[in-house]
């Protein structure tokens, strides 16, 4: 891919695995199917969702190899190369530009990392990856959370050409977004999934969600939506999309099992054959039962 397609609608898909912790290929192929029919314009790997922090780089190879193979002529692939350190995430910053990958998504390394330093090291990572590099803010996972004016000196770098914003910050979100302060050279993706007429409105370029291997063509229908000035119908279906996500992530009540929640319910859309997870998620019978009365419901939205 020689010059970089940022589309709408991207997302951060869950790791495929087998039960005994192996990458499961033959889920991914499914999956990898799925995001061309479901009209996804470009997918994160080994992020959050893809439970990049605990898994081994086998698996993590073997997911982003598949990906390019499967669906990288048609879907932008996204690769986390996020890390504690700056000299591990430039390791697998340029392992990820050699395999081909679209593009690099960095993060702040470390956790609580003093803000110049750390913005220091995302700038020196892209200067280093030979490939398109995009930055994640996501406070919640680096434990530092940028102030505009740090945002923006991360993203006037030549080689960051895209931003998903996960900062959770409205200020944040207003200035990146606002005439005066939007960089030129970097497309904004909103990161909460919770508000997708609000980013089309607000003026993000698209969004990159969590939950978007389920929910991929429905946010393209909100997001239409919007777009015609029919707020009222995108506000209705964007609701009913978060309550449908907050019942597969379990939101309205603890513990939070996002990743597995989406990998049984796609289990149940014949995607996965398993849910098995890296992270420390289970679901009881009641969990099982919720998720699939959350998808029999929506179904229609979501197959």
């Amino acid at each position: 891919m020689s010059d970089l397609r940022v589309g709408v609608v991207n997302i951060a898909t869950p790791t495929p695995l087998k039960p005994d912790g192996g990458f499961d290929a033959a889920s991914a192929r499914r999956l990898c199917k799925r995001w061309v029919a479901q009209g996804i314009d470009g997918v994160l790997l080994i992020g959050t969702m893809g439970e990049g922090p605990y898994l081994t780089d086998e698996t993590r190879n073997a997911f982003v190899e598949l990906a390019l193979q499967e669906a990288g002529d048609r879907v932008t692939v996204f690769v986390s190369a996020a890390d504690t350190s700056r000299a591990r995430m430039q390791e697998r910053a340029l392992r990820y530009a050699g395999m081909g990958a679209h593009c690099v998504v960095l993060c702040l390394p470390g956790f609580n990392a003093p803000p110049a330093k750390a913005v220091a090291d995302v700038k020196a990572v892209a200067d280093a990856c030979p490939a398109p590099c995009a930055y994640y803010e996501t406070p919640e996972n680096t434990g530092t959370a940028l102030v505009l004016n740090e945002l923006l000196d991360i993203l006037s770098h030549r080689n960051i050409k895209v931003c998903k914003d996960s900062s959770g910050n409205a200020l944040v979100s207003q200035g990146i977004t606002a005439p005066d302060f939007k960089p030129l050279g970097a497309r904004l993706l909103d990161g909460v999934e919770y508000r997708t007429p609000v980013s089309r409105l607000m003026g993000y370029d698209g969004v990159l969600h969590g939950g978007g291997a389920l929910t991929g063509r429905w946010v393209r229908q909100i997001w239409d939506k919007a777009g015609e000035g029919r707020l009222a119908d995108a506000l209705a279906m964007d609701r009913a999309k978060a309550m449908f996500l907050a019942r597969v992530y379990n939101r309205f009540s603890r513990p939070v099992q996002n990743i597995m929640g989406q990998k049984y319910a796609l289990k149940l859309l014949g995607v996965f054959d398993h849910d098995a997870v890296a992270v420390n998620q289970t679901l009881d019978d009641a969990a099982r039962t919720r998720i699939r009365e959350a998808v029999a419901e929506y179904r229609n939205f979501i197959e």
